[in-house]
């Protein structure tokens, strides 16, 4: 329940810089692990699967990662109610212990050989655990950032949580790459690929403390003072069910935008490492460096293309996002199902360049969609549902056009059909950028 009564000052630069690291830390630690998940999938595949047949394991392997993705939608409405009621700093509190406990627990189960099915029905079950905790950190840490944040830098600085993402993709390619360069096939199958999923702990621990030098932020602390001097009477007629049915159509709306974000991005950079491997013949050191300097180029170019929506609008961000993969994304999986690093790099570049047209600018878009009392659901129902139907899927519809078809093109089909679903959802949606944050009831 709301019930404080602070004066609320506006940040400080050092308080913002703060913000910005306690939230990121979670986002990186989250992406961290599903990266690492992805970048590894061919030696987990082995290790927690029969290696009989080299494409069931693999489909196996991603099955999990989608599988895992199904209760996100739960987790986003526990965790989306939890922090409009009881504040965003005590729900990303919850989800980063839950987030890096489960992580770090991936890293100490046993293979197939040594307890059998009960291996890869624990990696289930764990991965199920941290993408439940996980459902409420993107969205927290945008919600977060987005209510510290002056009017006319909102997008630059929630942008730093797409930055975050990368960089975990970043530390996670980083790891694999080093790992399979000077390790053996042996040692990544017994104990190399624990490596990634054990730091997840001690990670964890730093971002816990971080957030919890932090206040909550300034609007819900507004919001807070409002709700603790109004009537109770007052009180009911804000409750969250009202809130709630108000923003289902914005949510609709933010759930077709948000299909592009999730399809896009996992897609090309949990997919893209096991494309190269499978389908161009490339070494899988040489798979984890073309991913590895593409990210070093996404996590610059994500400030850039945030600041644009600052100044020309979320929306004509966000079409130009959508009408750029439509029409070239084919043709680019043409050009990248040719192999060879410095090739598939340039390509991923210009891939990833389009998708942070999308994906530096909805965090801003959503958050500035909903008003105080819901802004934390309302992002994250429609957050982790596309992420459900569009984000997990992602690497096994890949594998499966490509099977279906026979041709190593084929998946840029999913990325057309999720960018004319965001072109609907997007065009559908009113401009957002340079307004102060909606606070009314609703």
């Amino acid at each position: 329940m709301l019930t404080s009564t602070h004066a609320v000052a506006p940040p400080d630069r050092a308080v913002m810089r703060r913000v910005i690291a306690a939230s990121g830390l979670g986002t990186l630690i989250e992406y961290f692990d599903y990266a690492s998940y992805s970048y590894l999938a061919t030696t987990i595949a082995v290790v927690f699967f029969p290696s009989e047949d080299r494409s069931v394991a693999l489909l196996s392997t991603f099955a999990v990662f989608g599988l895992s993705f199904l209760v996100r939608p739960l987790g986003a409405l526990l965790w989306g109610i939890l922090g409009d009621r009881m504040g965003r700093k005590r729900v990303l509190g919850t989800t980063i212990l839950l987030m890096s406990g489960s992580t770090l627990a991936i890293g100490l189960v046993p293979g197939y050989s040594t307890i059998g099915v009960a291996a890869p029905a624990l990696l289930l079950l764990l991965r199920i655990t941290q993408s439940f905790s996980a459902a409420g950190e993107y969205a927290g840490a945008g919600t977060f950032i987005a209510e510290y944040s002056p009017d006319k830098r909102r997008g630059l600085l929630t942008g730093f949580v797409p930055m975050s993402s990368a960089a975990g993709f970043l530390l996670a390619s980083v790891m694999a790459t080093l790992m399979y360069a000077n390790l053996s096939a042996g040692s990544m199958e017994s104990w190399g690929w624990r490596l990634p999923f054990l730091m997840a702990g001690p990670l964890g621990l730093i971002g816990l403390y971080l957030r919890f030098r932090l206040e909550d932020t300034p609007e819900y602390l507004k919001l807070a003072d409002r709700e603790y001097d109004a009537p109770k009477t007052a009180q009911q007629e804000t409750g969250h069910k009202p809130s709630f049915m108000a923003s289902l159509p914005r949510m609709g709306r933010l759930l077709l935008v948000m299909a592009l974000n999730a399809g896009g991005y996992y897609l090309l950079l949990s997919y893209i490492p096991t494309y190269l491997i499978e389908e161009t013949g490339m070494s899988q050191g040489d798979s984890n460096l073309v991913v590895t300097i593409s990210l070093v180029c996404y996590i610059a170019i994500i400030p850039c293309t945030a600041a644009l929506s600052d100044r020309f609008g979320r929306r004509r961000i966000l079409l130009a996002a959508c009408v750029l993969l439509i029409a070239l994304s084919y043709p680019l999986m043409m050009a990248i199902s040719v192999g060879g690093v410095l090739v598939s790099t340039v390509v991923l570049v210009v891939f990833l360049t389009m998708f942070s047209l999308n994906d530096a600018v909805f965090p801003s878009f959503f958050a500035e969609t909903f008003t105080t009392r819901s802004r934390y659901l309302g992002f994250a129902l429609p957050f982790n549902v596309g992420a459900a139907l569009f984000g997990g899927v992602a690497p096994y519809v890949g594998t499966w056009l490509i099977s279906w078809t026979g041709s190593s093109y084929s998946p840029a089909f999913f990325l057309i059909a999720v960018a004319l679903l965001s072109l609907i959802g997007v065009a559908a949606s009113r401009e957002t950028a340079r307004k102060p944050l909606p606070t009314a009831s609703g």
